[in-house]
């Protein structure tokens, strides 16, 4: 629009109001209140340091969700109904006999409908469930011999040898009474697919990333479903499965966390498991007793022997001896040490047992063992002309076997010991005794320790706990010691009496680790020495609701709370203090539409300067949006969300090496999806098990602040203009749309190609676009960009207009 060197007094000036770049969003403020440079909405957008605003980078499906077990009772495909595989629904069986003459099991049925997945025909395999029984078992998997149509019902026959028995159906009502009910509690119905097992129908209640001790280049995510781990190698896009002890499930309320060269599942209430890290094959003869291994090659070994069920690839077993032979199983998940804790025992070694060469002592028990480690520290009890001194202790050095050890010594040699011997002593407790790990719902590494919820006690019996009734108390291992833990020393408890519980704890530098109560924060400092051990509160005015949001970002801990997403940061060594408002308060309209009831279900990870937090949003019952602080722009940058109401995220990883590195979401069936990681302006998704790609469209939204020229009188909006630029990779194309306030219009202006003569503006171009908006009235406007192609950035938006009425005097 034409513009003037001068205006006279009554002439009504061309005024510009704009943005040049934009830093981050905020809806908790109205949108003339927002400062330049703000957005009023961001969705699905990524604000760089230069100030474009572009639509982010699709989600890319790494690994489709995985069905975890076998077959399960679900509804046909249309495919299924139409071969006859499948049926709708199981059969009603209305007697059943075992005539012993013909072994042969013959099934009584109502004649019923003829369509397809509701015929028997002879060879089908079929499963028959819910027959009571006496001697031999009628139910199971069944091959049929024969099917004979009697007319308004038809007898299938199936082998099966034993002598005649009739088996017993519960009541088919309507049936007069009076009547007995007998011991059947499940309907007698045979039919096709339809083994119905709650292990395996399963979802992911766990996950972690995993890198091999052994191999530099290796990246995995973890995911334990209810049946097994699942390991995804995340340079060759291998997976590995690794099973858990019979009969052992992965319940919710689980976590998982590698450290000391394993992995721990842990399972609130259950016995943890623990897995030593190694895909490789253990060789027969190298069994370790106790652990769990799944067979890999039979060779010659006799797995039955040592405790599988049969010497069969694939089985899994817990090794009650080390084997012989040349067979080969890998390591699965075992079960940690329970029951009651053993305390150390005196270790003395037999006559000739002893010896000092060139200050290393050798202890050998003979036919013994003495159950230590590397590491592990020992104290002497007994000297016994061995040079050296009662009370002082020693690191074991070496452990040749389960019977011989040794540790350094600063005395002279000693030859082969005769006579009496020395005698030593693990470390004993210093409180009321050692107790295994008490099956938390969590742990994390600290100082060399884990530290966990001491919420139950470990009882006598293996496998079994008790409940303490107390859910604000932690307790610490021994040092690199996952099953040792002290009961005075080594354990804390915060605000007794008081309504509150842990919720989270998180290892901070300088020795110090923080304790996240529902209510409250605490940090116990100086741990390397647990006697020396003490707590603090740091505040009782906010607590946390989601453990797994607690992010550390250099010298802050991020976590949400009832407030919002909270920030804490240590200003010094000694000094630790919140920040007087939430780190969310820009964005509180959205902080309040997370769903309560289920935000402590909330995950967070910190990566390429960005917090990221999934939270569930309105009605959603699990995390179905991520909210993205930018900390170099010091703002709130996007809402982001997925075109699709079956996605939810059960958990955020950072994960990977060079360019597998980046934030991988893990949904509840299993599946894995990379962030940020397609070019294009869509999302490549699978959200169900056995389900194909799905493609979904980025919904890339911007609404800009709005502009008011900084005074409250009414204008005349006359145009815009806008800096655009395609990326290297698609062309674009977006709606753009307007709304004045006051008097209040929406308006639609056009698209990007409407601007751009028609055409979408090309791969790696840029464009200057201009359109009129028709002096529409307003106080204020603001501007929405809708993307609806590609991945465009917007660099800048400007407004013009004039004031509509300057007098101070009524209008007519």
């Amino acid at each position: 629009m034409q513009e003037y060197r001068s205006y006279a007094n009554l002439d009504d000036r061309i005024l510009n109001d704009g943005d040049v770049g934009f830093v981050g969003f905020n809806n908790r403020l109205r949108p003339d209140q927002l400062q330049g440079g703000m957005l009023a909405d961001s969705q699905n957008i990524r604000l760089d340091r230069n100030g474009e605003a572009q639509v982010r980078k699709g989600i890319e499906v790494i690994e489709a969700p995985f069905g975890v077990g076998g077959d399960v009772l679900r509804l046909p495909t249309a495919v299924e109904i139409g071969n006859g595989s499948t049926t709708m629904l199981p059969t009603t069986i209305e007697s059943a006999t075992l005539v012993g003459a013909d072994n042969q099991a013959n099934i009584i049925i109502n004649d019923p409908a003829v369509e397809a997945g509701h015929t028997f025909a002879a060879d089908d395999v079929v499963t028959v469930e819910g027959l009571g029984f006496s001697t031999v078992d009628p139910n199971g998997l069944k091959t049929l011999v024969s099917v004979t149509d009697n007319g308004d019902t038809k007898t299938l026959k199936y082998a099966l040898t034993g002598s005649n028995e009739t088996y017993t159906t519960p009541i088919v009502l309507p049936q007069q009474l009076s009547f007995t009910l007998n011991t059947n509690t499940t309907q007698a119905v045979i039919g096709f697919k339809m083994i119905l097992d709650q292990g395996q129908v399963t979802e992911v209640y766990a996950s972690s990333t995993f890198s091999d001790p052994n191999d530099n280049a290796s990246q995995y995510i973890l995911i334990a479903s209810n049946l097994k781990v699942v390991a995804k190698n995340l340079l060759t896009d291998a997976t590995v499965e690794i099973a858990y002890p019979l009969n052992e499930t992965i319940p919710p309320q689980s976590s998982m966390l590698q450290t000391f060269n394993k992995v721990f599942i842990f399972r609130k209430g259950q016995v943890a498991l623990e897995w030593d890290g190694s895909f490789s094959a253990v060789t027969a003869g190298s069994f370790v007793v106790g652990r769990t291994y799944t067979i890999t090659a039979v060779g010659n070994t006799d797995f039955q022997a040592i405790g599988a069920s049969a010497d069969t690839i694939g089985v899994t077993f817990t090794a009650t001896g080390v084997g012989s032979g040349t067979g080969t199983a890998t390591s699965a998940f075992s079960k940690v040490a329970s029951g009651t804790y053993t305390q150390p025992a005196v270790i003395a070694s037999p006559a000739s047992g002893f010896s000092i060469t060139n200050n290393v002592a050798t202890v050998d028990l003979g036919t013994g063992t003495h159950g230590l480690s590397i590491g592990d520290t020992i104290t002497l009890l007994e000297s016994n002309n061995s040079g050296l001194t009662v009370g002082n202790t020693f690191v074991v050095s070496t452990v040749v076997d389960a019977n011989e050890f040794k540790f350094f010594v600063n005395s002279p040699d000693v030859a082969t010991h005769t006579g009496t011997v020395p005698e030593f002593s693990k470390r004993v407790s210093v409180g009321l005794g050692f107790t295994h790990m008490p099956a938390p719902e969590f742990a994390v590494y600290h100082q060399r320790r884990l530290v966990m919820p001491f919420q139950f006690s470990v009882d006598a019996s293996v496998n079994s706990y008790t409940s303490r009734g107390i859910l604000d108390e932690v307790i610490a291992s021994d040092i690199l010691d996952s099953d040792t833990y002290d009961q005075i020393f080594a354990q804390y408890r915060f605000n007794a009496g008081e309504a509150d519980f842990t919720v989270g704890l998180h290892s901070f530098s300088e020795d110090n680790l923080m304790v996240f109560n529902r209510n409250s924060i605490h940090l116990i400092s100086n741990t390397t020495s647990l006697q020396s051990a003490s707590t603090k509160l740091l505040t009782d005015e906010v607590g946390c609701v989601a453990r797994q949001t607690i992010t550390q970002v250099g010298n802050q801990v991020i976590f949400l709370s009832d407030n919002g997403v909270y920030s804490t940061q240590f200003f010094d060594e000694y000094n630790l203090r919140g920040t007087e408002t939430p780190l969310s308060e820009p964005i509180n309209e959205t902080i309040k539409r997370i769903n309560k009831d289920q935000r402590n279900q909330a995950v967070a990870v910190y990566f390429d300067n960005r917090y990221f937090i999934a939270v569930p949003l309105d009605d959603a019952t699990r995390n179905n949006a991520i909210l993205i602080y930018n900390f170099l722009n010091k703002q709130w940058e996007s809402i982001d969300s997925v075109d699709s109401d079956d996605w939810d995220i059960e958990n955020l990883i950072v994960s990977g090496e060079g360019s597998q590195r980046g934030v991988y979401a893990i949904n509840r069936l299993g599946g894995i999806h990379k962030l940020d990681n397609r070019l294009q302006g869509d999302d490549l998704i699978n959200v169900s098990t056995g389900g194909s790609n799905e493609t979904k469209d980025v919904k890339g939204s911007i609404t800009t602040r709005q502009y008011t020229f900084g005074d409250m009188t009414r204008k005349n909006w006359k145009e815009f203009q806008m800096h655009v630029e395609s990326s290297a990779d698609n062309a674009s194309n977006f709606d753009l749309l307007a709304e004045t306030e006051n008097p209040d219009a929406n308006l639609t202006l056009g698209t990007l190609n409407s601007f751009n003569n028609g055409v979408n503006l090309p791969k790696a171009e840029d464009v200057s676009i201009r359109g009129r908006i028709g002096n529409r009235r307003g106080h204020g406007i603001q501007f929405t960009v809708n993307n609806t192609q590609g991945r465009p950035r917007i660099r800048s938006l400007q407004t013009q207009g004039s004031t509509s009425f300057r007098s101070t005097q009524k209008a007519e």
